[in-house]
């Protein structure tokens, strides 16, 4: 293994617990649970006595988030309810009805991630406590403006994020195809013309290589929306270390290819 090749390992490294990092996000699912005297969702509880109102909607109004996780699957955290309404979300993005609880200093909107199963966890939440006899119960009722709004800043932050990589990525690519001498692999290196057999076809097919991988940092979002974030997570630190691994063996292949015998 040369300096070079060293030199990049490390940065593969880097990238992979930069990534790591970066996208220890909460992947994990919400449910409510119920105990006797206050029902708990992840990390936030209401007390039974605090409850003011539930209710069954088929919107709510969701703003800005404060503190959490949006994402186009799921809503977890803190956000914006309304004009000076802060409340704690864990929602489904796709999945209808939606449970609000109103209690004394707390605000929560609550669905699973199939809309049965908010049906059933509403049913459970009114028999388990009989709350219907001392609060406010209101079953699929639909206030006035109170539809979903999604604040899809997160998801505009990610494709930013990505768009940079993908570019530079191309760029390389579109940049070994216009080439009139070999193109290098590693920074600080050269090719010289009389090592290749073939310049044209070598560039070519270093240009395509680029482009392709660039291209396929494209298919993340779309994963994310389709199969969750933890899968895009997965895929993402893949394409950035097992990937890079890759090309490296794609351009020995190149370079063997096309070098002079």
């Amino acid at each position: 293994m040369n300096r070079y090749e060293k030199i990049f390992l490390g940065i593969i490294v880097f990238l992979t617990i930069a990534l790591i990092i970066f996208l220890n996000i909460d992947y994990s699912g919400h449910k409510m649970k119920f105990e006797e005297d206050r029902i708990i969702v992840n990390i936030d509880n209401i007390y039974i006595k605090d409850i003011k109102s539930v209710e069954l909607l088929d919107d709510v109004f969701i703003g800005n988030k404060i503190k959490g996780t949006n994402t186009f699957k799921y809503l977890r955290g803190e956000f914006r309810l309304g004009n000076d309404i802060k409340g704690k979300v864990y929602v489904y993005n796709k999945s209808k009805p939606y449970i609000r609880i109103i209690a004394k200093d707390k605000v929560l909107i609550y669905n699973d991630k199939d809309s049965n199963e908010t049906k059933e966890t509403y049913n459970k939440l009114s028999s388990t406590y009989d709350i219907s006899k001392t609060i406010n119960v209101k079953e699929n009722i639909v206030s006035k403006g109170n539809k979903v709004k999604y604040n899809k800043t997160d998801s505009i932050v990610e494709i930013v994020s990505i768009m940079p990589v993908v570019l530079i990525f191309i760029g390389i690519g579109i940049y070994s195809l216009k080439r009139k001498t070999p193109m290098h692999f590693w920074s600080g290196s050269t090719v010289k013309s009389e090592e290749i057999s073939d310049i044209y076809a070598y560039n070519k097919a270093n240009g395509i290589m680029w482009i392709v991988y660039g291209l396929s940092y494209l298919l993340i979002l779309p994963i994310g929306v389709v199969f969750g974030e933890a899968i895009c997570a997965i895929i993402t630190i893949i394409l950035a270390t097992f990937g890079l691994v890759a090309l490296i063996i794609c351009y020995k292949l190149i370079y063997k290819k096309y070098k002079v015998k």
